[in-house]
């Protein structure tokens, strides 16, 4: 059974320090080397997702990598965690980021399917 944070088939945002994380991390940018090149582990953290947002391009070609290959991802049913640091803030119907005093609507790269788990620490989003 899957732990807390780790459900598979899933995009996993956890904050920091709150749940387990994979051993095999990787930074954004190289997960979205992995999305084009559909080369995702079965398990992955994926980190520096509030300094992707601080640089919009990034947070931009991450989404647009994750939208092309959601189809894929559905298929193969891998085991993907945002490792965030910050916080979340609840903004109406969706959820935003508060990274170095600032808040990034996460909406932005999962879309408007997120769900809270928990006690807010852990969200999910479908690929």
């Amino acid at each position: 059974m899957a732990g807390p944070g780790q459900i598979p088939g899933r995009y996993n945002i956890i904050v920091e320090g709150e749940y387990d994380v994979f051993d095999h991390q990787m930074p954004v940018e190289e997960f979205v080397k992995r999305l084009e090149d559909d080369d995702v582990p079965d398990k992955v953290s994926v980190v520096g997702l509030g300094d992707a947002f601080e640089d919009g391009d990034v947070a931009e070609e991450l989404a647009r990598a994750m939208d092309r290959r959601a189809n894929d991802l559905e298929y193969q049913s891998p085991t993907v965690q945002f490792v965030v640091e910050g916080t979340f803030h609840r903004s109406g119907k969706t959820y935003d980021l508060r990274y170095n005093d600032a808040l990034h609507s996460l909406q932005q790269v999962f879309g408007p399917q997120l769900e809270r788990k928990e006690e807010g620490d852990w969200l999910v989003a479908p690929f």
